[in-house]
């Protein structure tokens, strides 16, 4: 098993606000997998995770949002992560460090990702609002890999095409853990992606 240190926990307002935006995804993908999009409401995830509609909406702007969004504190502490490793790392493996943490807390939340699978395959005009939203999360990590790299991301092709990569090793990464039914540890098929990214590259 792959051996990585965590991401460091947040302090408690900000678990909290952490816990009540998984409870309303929760419950809005719990729901639509069982009962279908159209016959669930905003109220009814709100009443679910046992908040406030209006609560629902200081996290989420739709229904299709809650069943979606990506984790934007996970890409604050991503983006945090990177500019800590130590500089004579290459990219790619910051990138692979960094990402290996982070699998650790994915992977010890089963059945959301089971959840997430199942809604998306479901519903996969979901995919284009995940597909938006990882593609600017790659902008983001390349702007933090191109100061590490002293290079301007506007004009140097390389942190773009190594956040995508690892981007994409993720992505392969969930897919085989969830093909899998989540027996392996999620952080060993992430190393096995990156290998096989690093031997892509050298090829």
């Amino acid at each position: 098993m792959t051996q990585v240190a965590a991401p460091p926990e947040p302090g408690l307002r900000e678990r909290k606000k952490r816990a009540t935006r998984r409870a309303l995804q929760y419950a809005a993908l719990r729901l639509v997998a069982e009962r279908g999009m159209d016959d669930v409401t905003v109220d009814e995830i709100a009443a679910a995770a046992d908040v406030s509609p209006r609560t629902f909406f200081n996290y989420f702007a739709t229904k299709e949002d809650a069943l979606s969004a990506l984790d934007p504190d996970a890409l604050a502490e991503n983006l945090e992560a990177i500019r800590a490793r130590p500089a004579t790392e290459t990219p790619l493996q910051t990138l692979r460090e960094v990402y290996l943490a982070r699998a650790a807390r994915t992977s010890s939340d089963t059945e959301f990702w089971r959840l997430r699978a199942r809604v998306t395959r479901d519903y996969p005009h979901l995919l284009v609002t995940i597909s938006g939203a990882a593609a600017l999360a790659d902008h983001a990590v390349s702007k933090v890999l191109a100061e590490r790299m002293g290079v301007d991301p506007l004009t140097d092709p390389r942190p773009l095409l190594l956040a995508g990569a690892a981007s994409t090793a993720r992505r392969a990464a969930m897919q085989l853990w969830l093909a899998g039914d989540q027996q392996r540890d999620l952080a060993d098929v992430l190393g096995e992606c990156f290998d096989a990214v690093a031997h892509l590259a050298r090829a």
